[in-house]
């Protein structure tokens, strides 16, 4: 390995290893995960599903009849049967 001394600006000469590459031979940095999801956003995301989940409509006819709100969406469903068979669809 051919060490060549560099002058510097200060006038004294420092020696440079021409195999040193800063890329490789720094130290790694540490990667820490965003704060932002911590136990907080956790608490706050699994409320909003909860919440979410809840105010959700009945996806079939079998959880509409199970609901609390079964009688509104039977007259719905019925309301809208009529209208098909009004406009004969």
């Amino acid at each position: 390995m051919d060490q060549t001394p560099i002058p510097d600006e200060s006038g004294s000469q420092e020696i440079i290893n021409p195999d040193y590459e800063l890329a490789r031979d720094r130290q790694m940095r540490e990667i820490n995960p965003p704060k932002r999801y911590g136990c907080a956003s956790l608490i706050c995301y699994t409320l909003n599903a909860a919440e979410e989940m809840q105010d959700s409509k009945p996806r079939n006819f079998r959880e509409a009849l199970e609901s609390n709100e079964s009688k509104d969406w039977l007259n719905a469903m019925n309301e809208e049967i009529l209208s098909l068979e009004k406009n004969q669809i």
